[in-house]
């Protein structure tokens, strides 16, 4: 054994141990399938459709699920909706990114999923949000306010069946990220 395998391998090869970034991103399978479903639906309820008032519904139905197909195609084409590095936060919400630093947050608190087909959530607290959702545009503060109304914070995001994040323990991942510069904690 040499003097220079006898060290350890962060030693050996001058590592950084500089955290990895966190993010969340759309469930590629989840997305894909329902937009192939919703699409088969459309075409078969389209395929049966007539101009009797029985088929003007089929027609109905059809386009439903052609929407349904085309919002699902979409979710396959968005990156991530959370970034989470060494700097702060950044969070999509619609087509705007809406970043923050560390030390502008208050808490994150992280809602871990109950069962499988219950969705986790990603929540940040800022220490004054009024600032940063003043500077964005109507339609994106339209759902922070239905976030706010349903999550109890503007900027939130789920994970779990629909989003998938980057590493399996969220809470543990986060606070690495955070650094004591702003506290993580799981919400029971």
């Amino acid at each position: 054994m040499t003097a220079a395998s006898a060290l350890p391998r962060q030693e050996r090869f001058d590592l950084d141990a500089e955290p990895v970034p966190f993010t969340v991103r759309a469930s590629q399978k989840v997305h894909g399938g329902l937009a192939v479903g919703a699409a088969l639906v459309a075409v078969g309820f389209a395929a049966s459709a007539s101009t009797s008032p029985t088929g003007v519904l089929r027609w109905i139905a059809a386009g439903a699920f052609a929407v349904l197909a085309v919002v699902c195609a979409r979710a396959l084409t968005v990156g991530d909706m959370l970034v989470a590095d060494d700097v702060g936060i950044r969070l999509r919400i619609r087509n705007e990114w809406i970043g923050t630093r560390w030390e502008d947050i208050e808490e994150v608190t992280v809602l871990k999923r109950r069962h499988p087909l219950e969705d986790g959530r990603i929540a940040v607290h800022l220490h004054d949000p009024g600032p940063v959702l003043a500077a964005m545009p109507s339609s994106t503060r339209k759902t922070t306010d239905a976030n706010r109304r349903l999550t109890g914070s503007s900027l939130a995001v789920p994970f779990g069946l629909t989003a998938r994040p980057s590493h399996g323990e969220v809470v543990q991942a986060l606070h690495m990220l955070a650094d004591a510069r702003c506290p993580v904690r799981e919400q029971l």
